[in-house]
């Protein structure tokens, strides 16, 4: 059978999909942590971010077709999950806990996109790699605000379905800045 999905969207398929797993993953995260877990506590706060970090890593791990990426990315991402978890707290005793997640949810794009390059073992510049993460950190990031209300507006905290699309929602841009296809070749200067 001939795909004659036209190539735009066929390029949009593995952020569209890695975006949709890590929402409804986010999703169980949050019923997890409204019936399991009190506000404020940090070591599950930590373990939830690397258990995050551990989906990236098999997210950008097989899109990288690479069983080094892969196993580099398992390696690292865990790590930057477990500081980047352990740094939200004192931030949100500076930021506020909305200010807070903001920053470390760009910090975890621009993370991801350095982090994916190296795995790769890419021939991509650092500063397009840094570039793609800002990208990334920052769309997302306005989406991440936007659907901000699944924790601060009482009506949506147990809306579970809309919070899978809502999460989804807040992943695609920077997923679509990973994962968009970019031409290999040679050397960029």
């Amino acid at each position: 059978m001939i795909d004659r999905t036209p190539t735009f969207l066929r390029k949009l398929r593995p952020s569209l999909g890695a975006a949709g797993v890590l929402g409804l993953l986010s999703t169980l995260g949050d019923w997890i942590w409204a019936k399991f877990i009190p506000d404020g506590a940090v070591l599950p706060g930590v373990i939830h971010g690397i258990l995050v970090f551990l989906a990236l890593a098999l997210i950008l791990g097989l899109a990288a077709k690479s069983r080094t990426a892969l196993r580099r990315l398992l390696v690292s991402l865990p790590i930057a999950g477990l500081l980047l978890a352990a740094a939200f707290y004192p931030l949100a005793h500076v930021l506020g806990y909305l200010g807070a997640l903001v920053a470390t949810w760009i910090t975890m794009w621009l993370t991801l996109a350095l982090l994916q390059r190296w795995a790769r073992k890419d021939i991509e510049a650092v500063q397009r790699a840094l570039l793609r993460g800002l990208l990334a950190g920052v769309a997302s990031g306005l989406a991440f605000w936007a659907i901000s209300g699944i924790w601060t507006n009482p009506a949506l905290h147990d809306s579970y379905p809309l919070r899978i699309v809502y999460w989804t929602f807040a992943f695609f841009p920077g997923f679509l800045a990973l994962l968009w296809a970019r031409p290999v070749g040679k050397k960029e200067e």
